[in-house]
């Protein structure tokens, strides 16, 4: 299926991009998160109207296995390590965790009230739950599978974001607007970040040491510098911004717009968008397969994940050029041989250019 009509990408698209959806693979209820296992050529989905996680095969788009977890799944994390998967169970209290392998039930760790998003740090050996109605962060021990504290944050605690190379955790607060920092070594909070209304989703892109947070009821993505907390800018995507996923890489950056059945994509190093991909109804989260270079997105309205291919590969190489085309030439003064007359490089500029001309004719 191709998607070549412009309207559908968005006006700051130029004309030439499309996508291809490889297939819409049904998954079961309220498909949230996604996430990718690559070498083991995994997706594990987050149903959480059907209580449940799914595994998918990566290459042939279709389900492998289900699992029954807590009510209401609606973040998860891969520790890779371990092989466990960790999904946070809203209307449980709970973050069950998985083996990825065969979706064998392991633990079910009591965290706070309403847990609506998780961090992962794999270097601490850490996942952080972020409990909504208690807004507060439980931090989780990914080997002993149990709690070893808390971190206050305020009210709508929920998507958490890791800064692994400074050690930092970041955690989205949809009710009162704002983004709360902390240790994720010692667990103290750091400082607060105000963001737009309704910050659902955070992402780390370490490259260029930027957050990003998406505020689902504005429209748009707040950028915050990891060095300082502070807020550098908006970026505006379509309606109900509630997914991301950064391609550290290639400098993009994939929003999920619930409100509009799409997925923006932003390049990091301007703030634009460069188009946009029709996908399911009411897109939850995306993730990327680097092996096969397709984004997955899941249709919470849908009940399905997106297998889209990326068009935007790199380009045919420049063709090489000699490092001094281009560059002014030099100044110099010859003797003509046939005149003897000085010969200067305004003349032979000009000749150049009356020969070139005419030419072209």
């Amino acid at each position: 299926m191709d998607h070549h009509d412009p309207a559908a990408q968005g006006p700051a698209c130029s004309a030439g991009l499309a996508h291809r959806v490889r297939a819409h693979c049904p998954v079961g209820k309220g498909p949230e998160a996604v996430v990718v296992d690559a070498p083991r050529r995994r997706a594990f989905v987050a149903c959480s109207r059907s209580d449940a996680v799914v595994a998918l095969d990566l290459d042939a788009a279709r389900p492998v296995w289900q699992a029954a977890v807590g009510r209401e799944p609606i973040p998860l994390v891969l520790d890779r390590p371990t092989g466990r998967l960790f999904s946070a169970d809203a209307r449980s209290d709970t973050v069950t965790v998985l083996d990825s392998a065969t979706g064998a039930r392991l633990a079910q760790v009591p965290v706070g009230c309403y847990p609506a998003g998780l961090g992962h740090h794999p270097g601490l050996r850490r996942v952080f739950s972020g409990n909504t109605a208690d807004g507060t962060i439980t931090a989780v021990d990914a080997d002993r599978l149990e709690v070893v504290g808390t971190v206050p944050a305020e009210l709508g605690a929920g998507s958490i974001a890791v800064d692994t190379g400074r050690d930092r955790g970041w955690c989205a607060n949809f009710m009162t607007g704002s983004v709360t920092s902390f240790d994720a070594a010692t667990l103290r909070p750091l400082g607060r970040t105000a963001v737009r209304e309704g910050p659902c989703k955070a992402v780390v892109d370490p490259g260029r040491g930027d957050l990003y947070v998406a505020s689902s009821l504005h429209g748009t993505v707040s950028r915050i510098c990891l060095d300082t907390g502070d807020l550098l800018g908006e970026l505006p995507v379509e309606r109900a911004p509630v997914g991301m996923c950064v391609d550290a890489g290639r400098g993009l950056l994939y929003v999920c717009n619930r409100g509009a059945g799409t997925v923006s994509v932003l390049d990091t190093a301007t703030g634009r968008e460069t188009h946009r991909i029709v996908v399911g109804n009411a897109p939850g989260d995306c993730a990327l397969d680097p092996v096969s270079d397709t984004l997955l997105v899941s249709n919470a309205g849908s009940g399905t994940v997106t297998f889209v291919h990326r068009p935007w590969l790199p380009g045919p190489p420049p063709p090489t050029s000699h490092p001094l085309v281009g560059r002014r030439l030099p100044g110099f003064a010859l003797p003509d041989l046939r005149e003897g007359r000085i010969r200067t490089s305004r003349e032979w500029a000009e000749k150049k250019y009356v020969i070139n001309f005419f030419a072209s004719w």
